[in-house]
């Protein structure tokens, strides 16, 4: 199976979680990364599902047969940079599995949000699942534990679903 897994990480929490998931996968790693360093897309943008500038290119997806999409969950919505992602990449039948990082432990109104753009673009999803990222006030090495716990467990899932 050729996968790939396409993350955007503001804080570090989800990018964590995702080394460690290509790492025991083999999967192809794909940051999204802002346009600018210097601004980070108001709120807003993220609540109203608009975009964010990102640089370019943007993952070439087209020989992947399985992809993991990766968001970090900001006021129960999929970032801003994944909405750009999703506008502007061909998911049509591409098989997904749809990944939230928030603060909570479970975060199904994001991920609903994320289901629903994900399905608008032809993705067929073939699961999902949320992990707790950093809270308030915590650095990386607190959480670093658990992140690669989650990055680890979400290699099982998808290799579950591979054979």
């Amino acid at each position: 199976m050729k996968g790939a897994i396409v993350y955007y990480s503001k804080t570090g929490s989800t990018e964590m979680i995702a080394k460690r998931f290509a790492e025991k996968t083999g999967f192809t790693s794909f940051k999204l990364e802002d346009r600018s360093s210097k601004t980070q897309p108001p709120m807003f943008a993220t609540i109203f599902g608009f975009g964010a500038p990102l640089k370019e290119p943007l993952p070439d997806l087209k020989s992947c047969d399985t992809v993991v999409l990766m968001t970090p969950i900001w006021a129960w919505h999929p970032s801003a940079q994944m909405n750009t992602l999703l506008k502007k990449a061909d998911l049509k039948d591409k098989k997904l599995f749809l990944v939230g990082v928030g603060a909570g432990d479970s975060n199904e109104k994001a991920m609903n949000r994320f289901s629903r753009s994900v399905e608008k673009k032809g993705g067929k999803i073939i699961g999902s699942v949320t992990y707790k990222g950093l809270q308030l006030k915590q650095g990386l090495k607190e959480v670093e534990q658990r992140l690669l716990e989650s990055g680890e467990d979400l290699a099982e899932k998808i290799s579950k679903l591979s054979r």
